[in-house]
């Protein structure tokens, strides 16, 4: 099996979802120090590059710097060092009608690149993963073809497995996952670091 600490020094192929372990890192931090928005809806802001000096997370997430700090440290210690970071957030009423289908976060060939590490964290209705792995075709490009369509349709159900919630999960491009059917009005906050 190809570990995610292992993934991350390889450059992104499909290749490896037949032999990507599924094993997510989880662990408690102190979710009392948050302060949850009510409504908040961020996507991919930037937060650090080589060019910003040090972090620079704006006033309105201030209230999430002590979690971006300390999976920044978990990187550090996992001798992972990305130079950009980019912060997700969904606080509200659920919104997004496609997270309720399997995909990934950070999976695009357009450039080589190392896999992201996806810090995740949610407060209710747990993110739930395939632990399953999926041998992609040879003939499956991903500049042409649609991945998560691909996911969609060959996700083995029996192999659903649910992250809990308030705490923190480690994931990459090869954890294939999706936030679970919600009724509408459902209040839920959801962030993702991206490494």
């Amino acid at each position: 099996m190809f570990k995610l600490l292992h993934r991350a020094c390889f450059l992104l192929g499909t290749s490896i979802y037949q032999s990507a372990d599924q094993t997510i890192e989880s662990f408690p931090f102190d979710a009392e120090r948050l302060n949850l928005p009510d409504d908040q809806y961020v996507l991919r802001m930037m937060v650090r590059s080589p060019d910003s000096m040090g972090w620079r997370i704006p006033p309105e997430l201030q209230w999430l710097r002590f979690v971006i700090e300390t999976a920044d440290h978990h990187q550090t210690r996992l001798g992972i060092r990305q130079p950009y970071v980019y912060v997700t957030v969904r606080s509200g009423v659920v919104r997004s009608a496609t997270d309720d289908e399997w995909h990934v976060d950070g999976f695009s060939m357009r450039v080589p690149h190392i896999p992201e590490q996806n810090y995740i964290w949610t407060d209710c209705w747990p993110t739930e993963h395939l632990n399953q792995q999926f041998t992609i075709p040879q003939d499956f490009d991903p500049l042409r073809h649609n991945l998560h369509h691909f996911f969609q349709d060959h996700a083995d159900e029996s192999k659903i497995e649910e992250l809990a919630c308030g705490r923190l999960h480690l994931i990459d491009p090869y954890i294939v996952h999706r936030r679970p059917r919600v009724p509408d009005g459902t209040r839920r906050t959801f962030f993702r670091i991206s490494f």
